[in-house]
């Protein structure tokens, strides 16, 4: 079973997937890295060259190839859920977890970023950028099996309550339901 992080970029999916990791040693898998490994070039080379619909299709690609019975937690990358088809598939690996964090959080953990790490950043520049958050949000909800505050809990604390809500996912799932 996977358990699926998705999120606005910069809303805690990578820091949370390596936690998870560690705490489960469950496998992690970072999609967005797996891209720029098959690509051969960086997320910002692929928006550069190609553009965004090039990226969302190696993107789905990069997640059907993943072993559907690989029990492993995933950072699914934060316009996942532009590609219907891959919400469809995250949804039928595993649970999938959203991590919500207030656009203030979001704009203040950018700002420590650099552009290239960020192609959407300086593309779209900060008026962009919200509107793309706000515009999101319902798609996340939408393909989320449970929503995390990211905001309201530190580290420690999703990481315990991601764990609680993959477990009580599974065993719903399996028909088990204590």
């Amino acid at each position: 079973m996977w358990t699926s992080f998705i999120g606005f970029m910069a809303s805690g999916k990578s820091t949370l997937t390596r936690r998870l990791q560690t705490t489960t040693n469950r496998p992690a898998v970072f999609l967005d890295e797996v891209i720029v490994q098959e690509a051969g070039c960086s997320i910002a080379d692929i928006f550069a060259t190609a553009g965004e619909g090039s990226f969302r299709g190696r993107e789905l690609a990069a997640l059907s190839a993943l072993d559907p019975e690989r029990n492993l937690v995933l950072d699914a990358g934060g316009g996942i859920v532009q590609t219907p088809a891959a919400v469809e598939l995250l949804r039928k690996r595993g649970v999938v977890i959203w991590l919500d964090a207030s656009w203030d959080v979001i704009r203040a953990r950018l700002k420590e970023d650099t552009a290239e790490e960020r192609p959407l950043v300086k593309r779209l520049g900060w008026a962009g950028l919200e509107e793309l958050f706000r515009d999101r949000r319902p798609r996340y909800a939408a393909a989320a099996d449970f929503r995390l505050r990211t905001s309201d809990l530190d580290l420690e604390q999703l990481a315990r309550v991601s764990m609680l809500r993959s477990l009580i996912w599974s065993r719903r799932r399996d028909g088990d339901g204590r």
